[in-house]
């Protein structure tokens, strides 16, 4: 599959149907959170937040998409073999949007600091250190800055050791009055804060970059040298991230993994970001001893890198400049469960908890009330990421040592997780829970858990099955859902992907659950397939799917088929987008971006008036389908379905964060209506489902 890109990143290939890459595609999802960091109409906090998001997500652009593409483009023409466009065309285009987009960014994030100091906030540099402050500056920098402080001088005759991927460092050209000069660089450490506050100055709160602050002692740092000249200009690097693993099975796996990882901070540099105001005397000098001279790799920026730490830039009690809390919404039945327990709930309706609106601890609570009930038998869960100090896994440890049989699936790949992943495998295994460490070929993504008890003499089932990962820290601003049930032929299908997963040799027998690598894409075009029966015999044909990413090819020719057969398609798709729905009648598009991240994955068919609904932790990417594990499960609640249909149906509705992913996609917001009658639709949910707790 070859084709060139247009200037909207679409590739009119050798096939019956225009497709964009995933990474320009991507780079739009991206501009879309930076235009939230330059909304005025954002809290200015908030802003900072999304700056952040934008710098740390594209950090992760380079070190996994660019790096896969340089990686493809060593392969010469192999990448042919591949649906996939043209890498090299795809990182030309890459490269330009980056560069539009940087200068946006710098746009944005200078015009948050002037917003700031209109708030009482002022970021300061350097040169800007009132006098009176400069006692503390030193005592700080002395105390709290100099013991992490190795500078490397950098000497003609000697090479520089390879720089690790993350930090940020300080390259340094000193002079002194008639005599050489000498140049250093000195890593900023990335264990301690970024942004120091300083004392007010009457109303105004000061605050410095860490870098500022190192720049200030550099005559201190270097004292024994006698310079009075300093300059110093940020530069950082971006390594391959991916992880390549040695089909040597007589070598320990985790030690395998350990080595991968260790890889990271020696990979190929994918990117180096230097200050653009960098003499480049100076800069041919560092690109000499980095083996970077003649580089695709440079990217020129400004002054400040790593801004990724914007993320953790400090609030000085300041809750006006963030969005409003949201009290959690109750759900309904739910209000006396801490005295009756969840099992009975459960077994007379399913629940559906939408998070971040619903506590995630509702999870937690039934893990632990099965850790002690005596007739609970076995917990089986899946891991994929958790949180830092997860309550779900010291529920599990404590289910074992009460003499439960626990197993935990850890998934060793999830990406920039697996030391976290090895630690609570070992943790596990301490406690007395049985680790199965991924399954081989395979990467486990689904997020499933069962619970087996008994009751009256029989096993019952007892299941949770998500859209998002089993991570407290995440679902509070994650929106994802997850559907408790005491269905037994649901609970039968999950526990036999755990058999699966033990015995990966023989392929489960499922019900109500479809699985890839099991079949996922065969269930998905049959009923895809039966949408355009209907619409052959006139009847109402129409499929509503909300992802995080479409970029499978496979799937999107199908959708392009099924539009022509007059299938109505309406498509929300947070990231990723290669279909290119403004060429095809009955496909309409949209994004949201918004307060939560839209994480969950829900599919509904029209199915003749009868809509079908389903939640699945999978995007319709290849991986997805072919060489990770995931599930696709039906809401057979009536009730809870049509909560889904509502939920998708207010998202449709968004006329303040919803933008059109037109044919360009130009991020265009979608309006419609008077000021009083707009949407805004993470909102709009909360009160709905605040709404059914009152009826």
């Amino acid at each position: 599959m070859g084709g060139e890109e247009d200037e909207s990143g679409v590739v009119f290939a050798n096939m019956d149907f225009p497709f964009r890459s995933k990474e320009t595609s991507w780079l739009s999802f991206n501009a879309r959170v930076l235009q939230e960091g330059a909304d005025p109409e954002v809290p200015l906090f908030e802003r900072i937040k999304f700056l952040g998001i934008y710098s740390n997500n594209l950090d992760e652009f380079f070190r996994v998409r660019v790096a896969t593409l340089k990686r493809l483009i060593s392969l010469g023409d192999k990448w042919k073999e591949l649906h996939m466009p043209d890498p090299a065309v795809t990182l030309k285009k890459v490269n330009a949007l980056v560069a539009k987009q940087a200068a946006e960014f710098n746009v944005a994030y200078e015009q948050v600091f002037v917003d700031l100091e209109k708030e009482g906030i002022r970021l300061i540099d350097e040169t800007e250190v009132p006098p009176d402050l400069d006692p503390f500056l030193r005592k700080y920098f002395r105390e709290e800055v100099n013991p992490h402080i190795y500078p490397i001088i950098l000497k003609a005759s000697a090479n520089l050791p390879r720089l690790a991927d993350l930090p940020m460092y300080l390259s340094v050209k000193m002079n002194k009055n008639r005599g050489r000069g000498m140049h250093a660089l000195i890593e900023i450490p990335g264990n301690l804060p970024r942004f120091i506050p300083l004392p007010k100055k009457g109303d105004t709160q000061l605050v410095m970059y860490l870098d500022d602050i190192i720049r200030f002692a550099l005559p201190e740092i270097f004292h024994s040298f006698t310079f009075d000249e300093f300059e110093s200009y940020a530069i950082k690097f971006t390594r391959d991230a991916e992880l390549a693993f040695d089909d040597d099975f007589t070598e320990s796996f985790f030690d395998r993994l350990s080595d991968s990882i260790k890889a990271r901070d020696v990979g190929s540099p994918v990117r180096a970001n230097f200050d653009a105001s960098i003499p480049n005397p100076f800069l041919n000098l560092l690109l000499r001893k980095l083996d970077l001279t003649g580089s695709d790799s440079l990217y020129p920026g400004a002054r400040y890198h790593n801004r990724r730490d914007l993320l953790s830039f400090p609030r000085f009690g300041r809750d006006d400049l963030l969005n409003k809390k949201s009290e959690l919404v109750p759900v309904k039945g739910l209000k006396k469960q801490g005295v009756r327990g969840l099992f009975p709930v459960l077994r007379k309706r399913d629940l559906l908890i939408h998070t971040p609106y619903h506590k995630f601890d509702h999870m937690i609570a039934l893990i632990q009330e099965a850790s002690i009930d005596p007739r609970v038998k076995k917990i089986q869960m899946t891991q994929y990421r958790l949180a830092k100090n997860s309550c779900v896994a010291r529920a599990l440890q404590s289910a074992a040592r009460n003499g439960k049989e626990v197993t935990v699936l850890v998934e060793p790949q999830a990406r920039f997780d697996e030391e976290a992943n090895m630690s609570w495998a070992a943790k596990y295994q301490d406690a007395g829970v049985n680790v199965i460490l991924g399954v081989q070929g395979l990467k486990v993504h689904t997020k499933i858990l069962s619970i087996e008890r008994l009751e009256a003499g029989e096993i019952h089932y007892y299941s949770i099955l998500g859209t998002g990962n089993f991570n407290e820290d995440t679902a509070r601003i994650f929106a994802d859902h997850m559907l408790f049930t005491y269905n037994q032929v649901i609970g039968r299908d999950v526990s036999a992907m755990f058999q699966f997963f033990e015995k990966p040799y023989f392929p489960p027998k499922l019900t109500h659950l479809h699985a890839s690598p099991l079949g996922l894409r065969t269930f998905l075009r049959t009923k895809i397939e039966r949408e355009m029966a209907l619409a052959a015999e006139g009847k109402p044909a129409e499929i509503s799917i909300k992802l995080n990413n479409l970029s499978d090819v496979e799937t999107i020719q199908l959708i392009n088929e099924a539009a022509e057969a007059g299938v109505k398609f309406r498509l929300i798709v947070r990231s990723m987008f290669s279909l290119v729905s403004g060429s095809k009648e009955n496909i309409e598009s949209i994004s949201i971006v918004d307060k939560y991240l839209e994480h969950s994955r829900i599919i509904i068919f029209g199915n003749d008036g009868k809509p079908e609904v389903y939640l699945s932790s999978a995007d319709f990417l290849p991986r997805n389908f072919d060489s990770r594990v995931e599930t696709m499960f039906p809401i057979l609640d009536k009730k809870l379905s049509k909560q889904l249909i509502t939920y998708f149906e207010i998202q449709w509705s968004d006329t303040v964060k919803a933008r059109i992913l037109d044919e360009k996609l130009t991020n265009q917001f979608k309006s419609g209506g008077s000021e009083s009658e707009k949407i805004r639709s993470q909102f709009a949910i909360e009160e709905y489902l605040r709404s059914l707790t009152q009826s």
